[in-house]
């Protein structure tokens, strides 16, 4: 929990208040002095971008950091670039909380006003000058200058007000793919889930209507997208880690060079159809081949067609595995930790599982109370079921069973 302390001073004309996230103390923006209504959007309505309720956003940044150096990198010197950082609160944590010497932050905003406060900040609460590096330029003007200057980031963060997807080519081109780390934030959620088609056509090119596991392909558009920019280059972006919570999505992604490596991210890309009536699912692997466009039961006619998207696994289980170790080494808020340790045990560990079931759902056509998940997936499991919980909906289930199973368990209760 971001934690607001009393100290508070004036820098450059803006009223800074002292706020503690995890281990580390920096000035920003005084919300008290700058938002004044309640309906309000905090971050937008300061003079630099803040936002305290993605704090566990940042926390999760840490942990892959931790398990990446612990899982693949081999770089005598780590380089860590976040191109929109407005404070710079999360390179700073990087410093203060990831014990490694060996990291340089690079940290960029458009905002004059943001750089100017994160070299306040620098100075007036002594960062080791010589592990921040900060620049006033525009994201992909950056990632090419960088570039040009063969300075290559080996750990590239992109987390944007809105969609990625402009950054992502560039921010590609700029990683050498040296097994390196790349991380995605995407609050556009809506276009994603389903509710702006149109607009995931142009930003993702994805076919997206809703759906009943919006979050998940959610997620699954974004991977694909990433995946296709880092084809084009002759990279492939391998998934590690994704979330989808609040109102972000977030996948971190390790990111190898080579044609061969390119080719096989087509091998996991295919397309998802369901069925609007009883919301079975069916999945097709492969760019050019379609899932079924009717339902098996006859009666509910045609599927709706959701992709192309990632099918491929979400998570690789050894660097979540480090990811829990990190809990345990980093500080980061109990509630947070709690959230993050039930995302890696329930869907990290039955990441084959694909795409889940909501029970509340099925038991509103059933017109029967909802019962428990967790007596659900234990009768599942006695039928010879795989089952488990999921973070993408607090009432979902992923099974290996099809929906008429989930229906008969569902019964059960009744």
């Amino acid at each position: 929990m971001v934690i607001f302390l009393e100290e508070r001073i004036q820098f450059d004309g803006i009223k800074l208040r002292k706020i503690r996230e995890g281990k580390t103390e920096i000035f920003v923006p005084d919300p008290k002095e700058y938002v004044k209504d309640k309906a309000e959007y905090l971050p937008a309505a300061l003079p630099v971008f803040y936002n305290p309720m993605m704090e566990i956003n940042r926390d999760i940044t840490l942990l892959s950091i931790y398990a990446y150096l612990n899982t693949f990198a081999a770089y005598a010197e780590n380089i860590y670039l976040e191109a929109l950082a407005g404070t710079g609160i999360r390179g700073f944590r990087i410093v203060r909380e990831i014990h490694n010497s060996d990291i340089t932050v690079i940290l960029n905003d458009i905002n004059p006003l943001a750089t100017r406060l994160m070299q306040f900040n620098i100075e007036r609460l002594s960062f080791p000058k010589n592990r921040v590096r900060i620049y006033n330029e525009d994201a992909n003007f950056l990632f090419l200058k960088l570039k040009k200057e063969k300075i290559r980031p080996n750990i590239i963060e992109i987390d944007p007000y809105g969609t990625p997807a402009p950054f992502l080519f560039n921010a590609l081109n700029l990683i050498s793919g040296r097994e390196d780390l790349l991380i995605i934030t995407a609050t556009d959620t809506a276009p994603l889930t389903g509710k702006y088609p149109y607009a995931a056509l142009r930003k993702y090119g994805v076919r997206s209507v809703k759906n009943p596991f919006s979050r998940e392909i959610a997620l699954r558009f974004l991977l694909y997208t990433i995946g296709r920019e880092a084809a084009i280059l002759s990279k492939r972006a391998i998934p590690l880690f994704g979330v989808f919570l609040h109102h972000f999505i977030k996948v971190i992604l390790l990111v190898k060079r080579g044609k061969t490596e390119a080719n096989k991210f087509w091998g996991s890309v295919g397309w998802v159809s369901f069925c609007p009536i009883c919301h079975e699912f069916y999945m097709s692997r492969k760019i050019y081949n379609f899932p079924p466009t009717s339902c098996k039961f006859s009666t509910h006619g045609s599927t709706e067609i959701l992709g192309p998207t990632w099918i491929g696994t979400i998570f690789n289980r050894e660097f979540a595995e480090h990811m829990l170790t990190a809990l345990n080494k980093i500080d980061i808020n109990q509630k947070n930790a709690r959230i993050l340790r039930k995302i890696i045990e329930w869907d990290a560990f039955n990441d084959d599982l694909l795409f889940y079931y909501d029970i509340e759902e099925i038991a509103r056509r059933l017109k029967t109370s909802v019962p428990k998940i967790e007596d659900v997936i234990s009768v599942l499991m006695k039928n010879g079921f795989r089952a488990s919980r999921t973070h993408f909906n607090p009432k979902g289930i992923k099974t290996n069973a099809k929906i008429e199973k989930l229906v008969e368990a569902v019964r059960k209760f009744q």
